[in-house]
């Protein structure tokens, strides 16, 4: 008997997750998140494309524009400021998690799942917006070779 299965495929984000780093594909969408939205750190004291960030990763001009579109609806949708982080901050927001957790899930083909955190987390109205969206980016991630894990992902609140 296998007391843990109930728990093996959870489509929430998990705070007390074994896992804490992002892998490379994460970690290129996360860069991207945080330029988009804080061009300037003053850790690294200088600019930084987030268009840079995804032409790195080998994005073609569609994916830098279903991400510039992903990233608009999101902040349009979101009732209160994103929970995110610093570029040079190691751990993920609640936020960040969310939106990660969202295009694992599109691209492994679980869009009902994806439905069900975009629901918990963003208004009703803004949802079917954002999951198009979020679709077009997760398939320009794939067609680059990113592939996002679909796994619990430990998240930092801030108080």
């Amino acid at each position: 008997m296998n007391h843990t299965a109930p728990f093996a495929r959870n489509d929430t984000l998990i705070d007390d997750s074994f896992v804490q780093h992002p892998d490379s594909a994460e970690q290129t969408v996360l860069r991207a998140v945080r330029t988009w939205l804080r061009p300037h750190c003053d850790a690294y004291a200088k600019a930084e494309s987030w268009r840079s960030v995804l032409v790195e990763a080998g994005l073609g001009v569609a994916g830098i524009g279903h991400f510039d579109l992903l990233m608009g609806t999101l902040c349009r949708a979101s009732s209160r400021p994103l929970d995110t982080r610093c570029r040079c901050a190691s751990e993920l927001a609640k936020d960040e998690g969310s939106l990660l957790q969202v295009i694992a899930l599109l691209q492994s083909t679980r869009s009902e799942a994806a439905v069900q955190l975009l629901n918990d987390w963003l208004p009703m109205p803004s949802v079917s917006g954002m999951l198009k969206s979020a679709r077009w980016f997760a398939i320009a991630l794939l067609d680059a070779g990113l592939q996002l894990s679909d796994r619990a992902r430990r998240v930092t609140y801030m108080h």
